[in-house]
C-alpha cells in the first residue's frame, strides 16, 4: 500500500480538543505538518470539517475528516501547522518542572525538532499522572532507525 503523505509522520500522545455542539476530548497519535491520527475515547460521528484545538502548540484549527474507523479518525489540516519554533520566545510557557537533559533528536528533520521535544514532554507529563510518579523521574529515550 502507497503512503500518500504530503509530510513526515511522528509518534504522538499530545492532547486534543474537538469543537462541535460540545467540546470533545481526543488524543492525536501521529501528526505531521499536514494531518494527524486522533483517537476518541468513544466512538463518535464526526462530521467531514471541525475545529481542532491542540493545547501544547497553543492552536486551534479547521481540519478535514479524511477516514474513520471506530474511535480512530485521520484528519487533514485546512491550515498550516505551525511548530514551536515558530512562536515568539518570549510568549512561551514556562516550563512545568525542571529541565530535563535534551533528547538526541539525530535524525529529526530542524524544523520538527521542536514539536518532537514537545511530543516527548506531553509523554513525559502523562506517563508520570498515569503511573503516580514525579515528572522527573520519567526519562524517555527516542531512537529512530535508518
Amino acid at each position: 500500500m502507497r503512503d500518500r503523505r504530503q509530510s513526515e509522520r511522528l509518534p504522538s500522545i499530545l492532547e486534543g480538543r474537538i469543537t462541535l455542539d460540545r467540546q470533545l476530548q481526543c488524543t492525536l497519535r501521529d501528526i505531521s505538518g499536514t494531518g494527524a491520527r486522533i483517537w476518541l475515547p468513544d466512538a463518535v460521528d464526526l462530521p467531514r470539517e471541525f475545529q481542532l484545538e491542540i493545547p501544547a502548540l497553543d492552536q486551534s484549527m479547521p481540519v478535514r475528516l479524511m477516514w474513520s474507523n471506530g474511535r480512530t479518525h485521520g484528519i487533514l489540516f485546512l491550515e498550516e501547522l505551525r511548530s514551536l519554533a515558530d512562536s515568539d520566545p518570549d510568549g512561551m510557557p514556562e516550563p512545568l518542572s525542571s529541565p530535563q537533559p535534551q533528547p538526541d533528536l539525530q535524525g529529526i528533520s530542524k524544523g520538527l525538532a521542536p514539536l518532537t521535544e514537545d511530543v516527548l514532554e506531553d509523554a513525559r507529563q502523562q506517563l508520570a499522572e498515569i503511573l503516580e510518579l514525579p515528572a522527573d523521574k520519567i526519562k524517555l529515550k527516542l531512537e529512530i532507525d535508518p
